[in-house]
């Protein structure tokens, strides 16, 4: 909340990196963090709702991409 006291002691705009972190860079970091808050809750209501084909394919995925990984190593 803007207070009497932070106008009486930041007068003047904003700085340029101050206008342009607050336009360009924090209002898609907020939309990603809710998309990713949004994932997680889709991924917990699958789990509950099938239990063993999630185990499945977080198996499957743990083999693929420590594949990749041991492939990647051996290069």
């Amino acid at each position: 909340m803007v207070t009497v006291g932070y106008l009486s002691d930041n007068r003047g705009a904003p700085s340029g990196v101050r206008r342009f972190t607050d336009q360009r860079v924090f209002p898609p970091a907020i939309d990603a963090a809710g998309a990713a808050e949004s994932a997680v809750y889709e991924l917990g209501e699958q789990v509950r709702a099938q239990p063993a084909m999630s185990l499945l394919a977080a198996g499957a995925l743990g083999l693929l991409v420590g594949a990749v990984v041991f492939g990647l190593a051996r290069r």
